[in-house]
């Protein structure tokens, strides 16, 4: 009688409903590490478990993701040092379940947060005109004479010239860690800024257009360098390694299809997944 009771108290432990605060209670995790890179790794570790993201609140903190019919509540809030994560289904869940779903959610962001801690950095290979990361490299334009890193490596400014003022065509090659969101704006008016030497705030327009091809993306925008405006082409692509995104932006005064043509030839991709969708840049 006592083995039959045992059982059968394992199996409500295992298969019996957990309320909203049981299951709140067993789903808290704490990080450490930033809050921002806290949030990404757990919202695009729960889209590598197929969850879909029906709501976010960066500034919260906060998610709301679904799977199956299944509703959850995330939340992430500094806690100290640390960051503690919540997830809070809506609907019945067995402990197995969440146990499950807990122990996916822990590897994956184990996984990004130790990746982000140990991004590469760019190297160039002067004699092949290579830049590299393990896994992909690109060829900035030949033609082109200036070459330069941020203090990280992981931003490599080429243009046609080292030039202080006017208008000069100019590469973007980013490595950075993965994010859930498009950074492609930011990326496009740091090129933009670039290009133009800009001295004030750049502001572009609220929507961008793109057509898309084998070659990536192309576009023109108009921008205002204070109150100046610009009329520039761009190119850009992206693409996937791992926990990292890699980004090649061109912008140009006039169009630089030719020297993009000649970038994109170059690309030497061993790992990774290729984006070609607008939806990856977040454009419409």
């Amino acid at each position: 009688m006592r083995f039959a009771l045992f059982f059968l108290f394992v199996a409500c432990t295992t298969t019996g409903v957990l309320t909203r605060t049981e299951a709140s209670a067993l789903a808290t995790r704490t990080w450490p590490g930033a809050t921002e890179e806290v949030y990404d790794a757990t919202w695009l570790t729960l889209l590598g478990q197929g969850f879909v993201v029906v709501r976010s609140d960066r500034v919260a903190g906060t998610l709301e993701v679904s799977r199956a019919g299944k509703v959850f509540d995330v939340d992430v809030a500094a806690l100290g040092t640390e960051q503690r994560v919540e997830i809070a289904p809506r609907d019945p869940l067995t402990r197995a379940e969440l146990t499950a779903l807990l122990d996916a959610l822990e590897e994956g962001t184990r996984s990004f947060l130790r990746a982000w801690d140990e991004l590469p950095e760019w190297s160039f290979d002067g004699r092949r005109n290579l830049l590299r990361v393990p896994g992909f490299g690109v060829a900035p334009p030949a033609e082109w004479e200036w070459l330069d890193f941020d203090i990280s490596r992981r931003f490599v400014v080429v243009q046609q010239r080292r030039a202080r003022t006017g208008l000069n065509p100019t590469l973007l090659v980013e490595l950075d860690r993965r994010r859930p969101e498009s950074r492609f704006e930011a990326s496009l008016k740091r090129a933009a800024g670039l290009a133009l030497v800009a001295r004030q705030r750049l502001v572009l327009p609220e929507e961008l257009e793109a057509t898309e091809d084998e070659q990536g993306l192309h576009g023109s925008v108009r921008v205002l360098d204070g109150t100046s405006p610009h009329e520039l082409s761009w190119h850009a692509y992206q693409t996937v390694l791992g926990a990292s995104d890699v980004r090649l932006l061109m912008v140009c005064p006039l169009a630089c299809r030719e020297a993009w043509a000649e970038v994109m030839n170059s690309l030497a991709l061993r790992s990774g997944e290729r984006v070609g969708v607008r939806g990856d840049l977040g454009l419409r």
